[in-house]
């Protein structure tokens, strides 16, 4: 935390008659003197430093503002020391505490007590351009903390896109399927056929789908025709799914969706292989 201990105020009071005055008070430093428990200020118009004049003043600080008030003739001597160990960086810390002007944003100028004075750059320097030069590094050090928080997203996210541009796949989940085929008698209708069947399973490794395709393959075409003249398909299965007839290769195709009363990855590949069918393991993409 940076304690600012000068800087730029305008004037907050008029005169009897309404007039503003419109100068800005150069407040180079206020303290507190702990042995006597008063305030203290430091100041000069901002724009008058070629007058060689310094104001001191009592103060009372009150929400954002500070208020002035001339010294007795014996406060002058100590506040003009504690200006001489200010300018020297020889304050001591048990007998003052210098005031963060921070929150103070104008003053009211009541009364104060005006003396000549030849070293008010110096003042400023160690105050007022001194906290400005402080704000100007802080801010700087805030915008290029930004800037580099800003580059290295940047960075990051351009290496991320590169690093998928060449590995399109990382983003894709792959899920466990199995390809199964059984090779099998119907006594119903005499006639072998093949079992071809795929299931796929979730991220939980459950079955969420188990797709059948069962061909029929006729000895002859006399014995083909007449179970598709007849349709042989409705009297001898009874399955929800489609019925398609290969005439080319005396075939039937049985196409449909079985279901099972287990659900999990390897009870259903246990099941299966014990039922005698030969099973691939392989994965899609969701």
């Amino acid at each position: 935390m940076i304690i600012v201990n000068g800087k730029i105020l305008k004037i907050a009071n008029n005169d009897l008659y309404g007039n503003v005055d419109e100068r800005e008070v150069a407040l180079f430093v206020a303290f507190n003197h702990k042995k006597y428990m008063n305030n203290y200020a430091v100041f000069t118009y901002a724009t008058e430093y070629n007058k060689k004049k310094l104001y001191l003043a009592s103060i009372h600080l009150k929400d954002n503002s500070l208020v002035t008030f001339n010294i007795k003739d014996k406060e002058i001597e100590y506040v003009n020391k504690f200006v001489d160990d200010y300018l020297n960086n020889k304050i001591d810390n048990n007998e003052y505490e210098i005031i963060d002007l921070s929150k103070i944003n104008k003053v009211e100028l009541v009364s104060y007590y005006e003396e000549d004075f030849d070293k008010l750059d110096e003042l400023d320097k160690m105050s007022i351009t001194h906290i400005n030069d402080i704000d100007d590094n802080e801010n700087n050090k805030r915008r290029y903390g930004f800037l580099y928080f800003l580059l290295g997203l940047l960075i990051i996210l351009l290496v991320g896109i590169t690093y998928l541009y060449f590995n399109p796949d990382i983003l894709n989940v792959k899920l466990k399927k199995l390809e199964c085929t059984q090779s099998t008698y119907n006594e119903k209708v005499q006639l072998k056929y093949i079992s071809d069947t795929l299931l796929k399973f979730n991220r939980n490794d459950e079955l969420v789908s188990f797709h059948k395709i069962d061909t029929y393959k006729f000895n002859d075409m006399e014995s083909y025709s007449d179970f598709k003249d007849n349709n042989g398909e409705s009297k001898y299965f009874e399955i929800d799914g489609a019925y398609k007839y290969d005439d080319d290769n005396l075939e039937l195709k049985l196409i449909y969706d079985e279901h099972l009363i287990i659900y999990k990855y390897d009870e259903v590949l246990d099941y299966l292989k014990s039922n005698g069918y030969t099973c691939v393991e392989g994965t899609y993409d969701e």
